[in-house]
């Protein structure tokens, strides 16, 4: 794989990671600030699976798979990625060879620009904790939106204290440390199967997280917004009436939001 150009990022990454690992450093955008709209509707990850169902477009994962470390928490971004491995042998084995011991989340934070959401995929192994409390104050210093974890984090009060929105498929205090190698930054993973590409929309509250395909962020957040319109309507229609029988009245059935 050629080495990749670090040269307009390169003072906000450590160097930790070699460029010949970073797929590349450059995600699509939109000009338009699609997060903030998407941010702007209640129960965002609900409405967005909604209009992923009638497009028939990306992914929706649930609040079990990945979990979020507040209730409150919410989130909508475009991702730039990281994958890991597990290393193979135990602990004591790879501590002594010196295996294991560096890790690409502080340099995939540099990559990523504010608002942006860090996916990590540690390709399907729980066995140690591949963020914690000095990951997450790096990635606030950084301004990433918040991070989506398909593996273990750890240290959650103190993630929790930093105000960083983060969810993840398991906690576990072992650290990722002599456990696993970074394999590719930047480039297609996994989020608990469903493929996300940098750039892809990470959306995520207490009910899940959505995957929305770069190309489709447009027509979803289009839909969101009509259907936001539709339901304040029928919020209002519901309050106005004096009992529920007039309101079952006046309602032709299949008609009514969810």
């Amino acid at each position: 794989m050629p080495e990749t150009d670090l040269t307009d990022t390169r003072a906000r990454m450590t160097g930790t990671v070699p460029s010949s690992k970073i797929l590349t450093t450059e995600i699509p955008r939109y000009a338009e600030d699609y997060a903030s709209r998407l941010l702007s509707i209640p129960d965002t990850a609900s409405a967005v699976a909604d209009a992923l169902d009638e497009l028939g477009v990306g992914a929706v994962i649930d609040s079990t798979d990945l979990n979020p470390v507040t209730n409150d928490a919410r989130m909508c971004g475009p991702a730039v990625t990281l994958r890991y491995v597990p290393l193979g042998g135990d602990v004591t084995g790879n501590r002594v060879a010196g295996r294991g011991i560096t890790f690409g989340d502080r340099d995939l934070y540099g990559l990523g620009r504010s608002g942006d959401v860090a996916v990590m995929d540690c390709s399907g192994s729980r066995s140690g904790a591949v963020m914690g409390a000095l990951s997450a104050r790096w990635a606030v210093k950084a301004e990433m939106g918040g991070c989506v974890v398909d593996g273990a984090i750890r240290d959650t009060a103190s993630i929790i204290a930093s105000g960083l929105p983060v969810w993840s498929t398991a906690r576990r205090p072992a650290a990722a440390r002599y456990r696993y190698e970074t394999v590719q930054m930047n480039g297609p993973v996994s989020l608990c199967g469903h493929l996300v590409n940098p750039g892809d929309y990470l959306v995520a509250d207490i009910d899940g997280v959505c995957v929305i395909p770069f190309f489709d962020v447009p027509r979803v957040v289009d839909y969101c917004e009509n259907a936001h319109r539709t339901e304040v309507a029928f919020i209002e229609r519901i309050d106005a009436e004096s009992t529920l029988e007039d309101l079952v009245a006046g309602v032709t059935p299949g008609t009514a939001p969810v």
